[in-house]
């Protein structure tokens, strides 16, 4: 690829908050010399901001972020709009994690892709996989991936600095092999995972355990339209 040094790009760069990884990738942008535009988000369900909507650009960056982004605005990034999903092809959606550590899988990954109105369906950029070893639990995997995922947008931040416009095009033809594999799964599939049935086997209940465990969102049972939530401090 031919260097094509830029002219300070515009990004529009959706980040989480109170997310050190989010923070540090807005202060690469800021480094390489980027026109950065900065919107955090909070919890899953938030809107956006209408003054947001009006922005123009060359790159939206989405990196963790909670927000679904209309087309309209998708549209107004002149030469991409990109997302980095924390699972491979294979785990589009919601609980991407999960369902992997649930489906005892032995390898997963991150994955760049472009944007468009659906969830993980856009062209993919490029994938990056490792194994998922057997004392993998959720949090283990949770901050592997998240690394993992910081490091492939950091790396393409890089390149578009290095490479200008054509590294979308160039990442479409070396991923033009990987495919997304069924339907992005939802939030209440995710949920759905973590309802254990009170007969549950003590194998398949560790299996559950494994995948859905973090002190924040615990598996629970319900009983009686109350719910009981696993502490597994207390054992």
């Amino acid at each position: 690829m031919k260097n094509q040094n830029l002219n300070l790009k515009s990004v529009l760069f959706f980040g989480r908050a109170k997310c050190n990884l989010s923070e540090s990738i807005l202060e690469r942008l800021k480094k390489f010399g980027f026109d950065v535009t900065y919107v955090q988000s909070n919890k899953r369900g938030q809107k956006l901001s209408e003054d947001i909507l009006h922005w123009e650009g060359d790159f939206i960056l989405c990196f963790r972020s909670f927000f679904i982004l209309p087309k309209k605005l998708i549209q107004k990034a002149k030469v991409a709009a990109v997302n980095f999903h924390p699972g491979p092809p294979e785990y589009p959606g919601s609980g991407c994690i999960n369902f992997a550590l649930y489906d005892n899988a032995k390898v997963f990954g991150v994955t760049a892709h472009t944007m468009n109105e659906k969830i993980d369906n856009g062209v993919i950029l490029e994938v990056r996989r490792f194994p998922i070893y057997s004392h993998y639990d959720l949090p283990i995997l949770l901050s592997r991936t998240h690394n993992e995922l910081f490091n492939l947008c950091c790396d393409f931040i890089e390149e578009i600095k290095t490479y200008g416009d054509s590294i979308i095009k160039n990442k479409i033809t070396l991923s033009k092999d990987e495919k997304w594999k069924g339907k992005a799964r939802l939030l209440k599939e995710l949920d759905e995972l973590q309802t254990v049935s009170s007969n549950i086997t003590e194998k398949e209940l560790y299996r559950i355990i494994r995948a859905t465990y973090i002190k924040e969102y615990p598996p629970r049972i319900k009983l009686h339209g109350l719910n009981f939530y696993l502490n597994l401090d207390d054992l």
